[in-house]
This record gives structure tokens, C-alpha cells and sequence, in this order.
């Protein structure tokens, strides 16, 4: 969860937007490497989970709480391929290193080490019945994102954000960068919201050996990108997406703008208080209105 996460008006915004269920998320590569941006809404139960993920040491390090489900599936387009388990299990892919950017970032060349393989049958998430309608999918595939976004063409349709891993440069043979990533999503009515962060290395070695390494990693290796549901068509996306979208915007990726945004939305079709909703946006941090933020009031 991020700094400015505030179980208080996290929940408050839920009890003004009311929605018919709680919020549902999808994560694909369910590794659990580092603490989930959905994490504070899962803490407060304001949100279900279902969790994939098909190597086997990450997923028996994954034990499922009220509202979350894991499964050892490998997700992507529906075909046979192989898994390449790599020496650092969150490094395992369906796709094998590339030994020119493991070389070229020398400290990755160790992690990267391909251990074992074995083939997997990858299953489609517009296949999968068991799992409802979702707003948000988390993935982090290294490098497997189109055969995901492949697979779920008519679910993409649906949901209100993606949280997905996006690289600069190809740490996979095949892998599709963060453009290529863009035009899938964008067929899906997603526009490229902001980066949660993004990960650089410095070039060691040689003459390099002069720089303080943590001062120069500048060369960006990935990060993780948010793609929301356009609200340049908002007239297309229904009350309760738009209400799924405020409580993802403000409690997971802390775009605050996008709430209230939707929040406009929401009061124009006279789905949400006008006055409570300026409450909200009163409590909000670096606000511009003058005076005392409002105390939220659910």
C-alpha cells in the first residue's frame, strides 16, 4: 500500500459509493515477492483475490485468507509451451533469459540461471467460469503479458484498471516491451495511466568501476505501469465500474484525481451525495481548497 493510504477515508469512500459488491481483483504470477498496491483494501475486506500462479516454491508460499483464492495455473493464451524455472523463482518466465541482457546487466546473469524446465499448458482467463467479473488485473509474468491480455480479450472489456509489469529492454528472448503493451491494451479501451514505479540499473565495469553505482542506475531495466478505462469515454463505462475505479484510484495506485473524477461522474448521474462527496475530496492530501479538510464522515 502506499504512503498516502488512509484506512478511514478508504473506507468512507466505499460507504458513499456504495457499490453492489466488493471490489475484485485478479493476480496473474501471484508470487509473493513484495507487499501488493491492493494490499490495504484487502486488509480492511473491502476486496476478493484470485491468484495464480504455476511455480511450484512461490505458490506453497501462498496461503489463502477470507476473500482470496490461489490456484497453480499458468495463464495465458490457451497453448502448450515451457516453463523455465529460473535460480530466483520470481525470474521464472515461459520465456528463456535472453544471455545478451543478462550479460549485459552483469549482476542479473546468476538470478537469471535457467535450473529447470518443464512444459505447461497455459489456461485462458475467458475460460475460466469459476472467476466473476473482476476491476482490476495485477500481472507480473515476466514476459508472457500479451498471452495473458491475449487470453482474456473479452474480460479486458470489463475491468476498470491493470496493474502490469512493463520492461524497457527484453530480459527474455521475445519479450514484449512496454509499446507493445500500450497497443494491446489500448484495443481494449485502456488508456496508460501513470507508473507505480520503475527499476534502473548502472553499467558496472570497466571505467564504471570510478561511479558510485547507486547515484547511476540509469538505465531503466522494468516497473510496473497502470492502464485505467478511459475516461475520455466515460458516457461508456457503467456506475458501477466507475465506482470500482474511484475505490482502485484512491487505495491502490493513489490517483486522486481519477476518484474525484469519477466521483463527478457519479453525482451527474445522481448516483452519489454531491455534498458527501465534497467531504471526500476535502480529506484529500495536497488539496488546494482553502481552510480545515472536512473530518470524513461515512
Amino acid at each position: 500500500m502506499g504512503k498516502a493510504f488512509n484506512a478511514a477515508r478508504v473506507k468512507a469512500l466505499v460507504a458513499l459509493l456504495q457499490p453492489e459488491r466488493r471490489t475484485r481483483v485478479i493476480e496473474v504470477g501471484a508470487n509473493p515477492v513484495n507487499s501488493n498496491p491492493y494490499g490495504g483494501l484487502l486488509l480492511l475486506g473491502l476486496c476478493e483475490v484470485w491468484g495464480f500462479e504455476p511455480e511450484e516454491r512461490a505458490f506453497a508460499r501462498l496461503t489463502a485468507k477470507p476473500g482470496e483464492t490461489y490456484l497453480p495455473y499458468a495463464v495465458g493464451d490457451g497453448s502448450t509451451g515451457t516453463f523455465y524455472v529460473c535460480r530466483v523463482p520470481s525470474l521464472s518466465s515461459l520465456l528463456p533469459p535472453d544471455p545478451r541482457t543478462t550479460g549485459f546487466f552483469a549482476r542479473l546473469a546468476a538470478p537469471t540461471l535457467v535450473e529447470a524446465t518443464f512444459p505447461v499448458k497455459t489456461v485462458r482467463i475467458d475460460d475460466l467460469d469459476e472467476v466473476p467479473e473482476f476491476d482490476l488485473l495485477k500481472i507480473d509474468v515476466q514476459g508472457g503479458e500479451l498471452q495473458v491480455f491475449d487470453g482474456a480479450r473479452e474480460k479486458l472489456r470489463q475491468v476498470a484498471a491493470v496493474i502490469t509489469e512493463v520492461a524497457f529492454v527484453p530480459l527474455y528472448v521475445g519479450q514484449p516491451l512496454l509499446d507493445a503493451q500500450m497497443a494491446a491494451l489500448r484495443e481494449a479501451g485502456l488508456d496508460f495511466h501513470k507508473f507505480l514505479f520503475t527499476k534502473g540499473f548502472s553499467l558496472r565495469g570497466g571505467l564504471n568501476g570510478e561511479l558510485d553505482k547507486r547515484r547511476h542506475d540509469n538505465q531503466l531495466l522494468d516497473g510496473d505501469a497502470v492502464f485505467i478505462r478511459s475516461l475520455r469515454f466515460a458516457e461508456d463505462i457503467g456506475s458501477e465500474k466507475l465506482k470500482h475505479l474511484a475505490i482502485l484510484a484512491d487505495a491502490v495506485f493513489e490517483s486522486f484525481d481519477v476518484a474525484l473524477r469519477c466521483l463527478d461522474h457519479l453525482v451527474a448521474r445522481g448516483q452519489v451525495d454531491a455534498g458527501r462527496a465534497l467531504t471526500y475530496a476535502q480529506a484529500l492530501p495536497d488539496r488546494a481548497v482553502r481552510g480545515m479538510a472536512k473530518e470524513v464522515v461515512p
